[in-house]
């Protein structure tokens, strides 16, 4: 059961990515939004390159350590994939923290955003594309997923639970797990596709 809903949700994840960029170059000539973002100085966003590349690497490595026995239809992550697995996931848990500083500013949901893009008069100024709503509602719900994704982990390395309450963490963990890595890699993608329109911009 599990298999199929990770089969299923990077399906759905890959038909969202082929119709955002379906849509992005059915639209290439429509107007867009020339809105910039607030850049800083060079170091700074050095750092911002540095953090978000780290972030995505970890991520991937975890989310593909964790879904390989999922796929494969091994019983359970073990042996030198469970240690890359963990490894990775301390590594994103940090990054992860740093990614969510430098993106929670400009992910927020604004009033502009419950109208339908490309219905009704436009605000000047404001960025309604549904690109950035996918990339506001993405990261948001990456967020929301890696926190209980990573604490459950965590208590089941502790001796605080029983067996059976272990188990049920890490049942907790692959649900949440599966929505972080859809979340994080739909972030990732719309993030990147934003940035290439504005260098192309």
């Amino acid at each position: 059961m599990y298999r199929m809903a990770v089969v299923g949700v990077f399906a759905t994840v890959a038909v969202i990515i082929a119709a955002d960029l379906t849509w992005r170059f059915m639209s290439h000539g429509l107007s867009r939004s020339r809105q910039n973002m607030q850049r800083g100085s060079l170091l700074v966003s050095l750092v911002r390159i540095l953090v978000n590349a780290v972030g995505l690497a970890c991520l991937v490595a975890a989310a593909i350590t964790g879904f390989i026995p999922v796929v494969a239809g091994q019983p359970s992550l073990s042996g030198y994939l469970l240690i890359i697995h963990v490894t990775t996931a301390g590594g994103f848990a940090v990054a992860g923290a740093a990614v969510a500083v430098l993106w929670v500013s400009r992910n927020r949901f604004v009033e502009a955003d419950r109208e339908v893009p490309g219905v009704g008069a436009r605000t000047p100024g404001t960025n309604r594309s549904g690109a950035n709503l996918l990339r506001r509602a993405s990261f948001w719900i990456a967020l929301a997923s890696a926190v209980p994704a990573l604490a459950t982990a965590l208590l089941a390395m502790f001796p605080l639970a029983s067996p059976a309450e272990q188990q049920g963490l890490f049942e907790v963990h692959r649900i949440f797990a599966l929505s972080l890595a859809a979340g994080g890699v739909l972030f990732a993608y719309s993030a990147l596709s934003d940035l290439w329109t504005s260098r192309r911009d």
